[in-house]
């Protein structure tokens, strides 16, 4: 009995561990099922719909370049593809505006679809050259909510440059995003 009890054992815990992760998901707790799922992402990495699951967790936690491995996995089904090729386009279009501000790469004639998501509202905004520069500020205006703007900027830690987005609502800085 002892032997059955310790082969069904670490089973049970996996189970309980992706079942906690399902619940903080649909409570809205992406940074613990972000850092928990980093954690668990041997066994759920043959799930696509929790890799997704633990992508779009990073993602809205602000730990973008945990999408890396999950675009590279992700791929059997077409809601999977779909969810790949938005994360990819996230991770370029962060790494283009890095290489814009921080490197002052001119890149000229880039558009691509637009998403709800910060980084793509103000790679649209920057490459569509709607911003007002102050020092190395950008100023920005959400065109689809007047009273949201955007202040963007590189910040550099340890020589490694940061995209940093500061958002206003009505003139109150509501929230800080920084990616590497």
């Amino acid at each position: 009995m002892r032997r059955i009890f310790t082969f069904f054992f670490p089973l049970f815990i996996f189970a309980a561990d992706i079942q906690t992760l399902i619940t903080h998901y649909k409570n809205g707790h992406y940074k613990y099922v972000c850092l928990n799922g980093y954690k668990l992402f041997s066994q759920i990495k043959k799930d696509e719909d929790l890799v997704s699951m633990y992508a779009f967790s990073c993602l809205r936690a602000d730990y973008i370049n945990r999408l890396a491995v999950p675009i590279l996995i992700l791929g059997k089904t077409p809601q999977s593809r779909k969810n790949r090729s938005y994360f990819s386009l996230l991770l370029t279009q962060k790494n283009l505006l890095i290489s814009a501000l921080g490197d002052k790469v001119e890149l000229t004639n880039i558009s691509c679809p637009n998403t709800d998501h910060i980084i793509s509202k103000v790679f649209n905004l920057y490459f569509q050259k709607k911003y007002k520069k102050t020092d190395n500020i950008y100023i920005m205006q959400d065109p689809k909510k007047e009273d949201h703007t955007y202040q963007v900027s590189i910040i550099k830690r340890a020589s490694i440059p940061y995209l940093k987005i500061e958002e206003y609502q009505n003139g109150k800085k509501v929230k800080i995003h920084i990616y590497r």
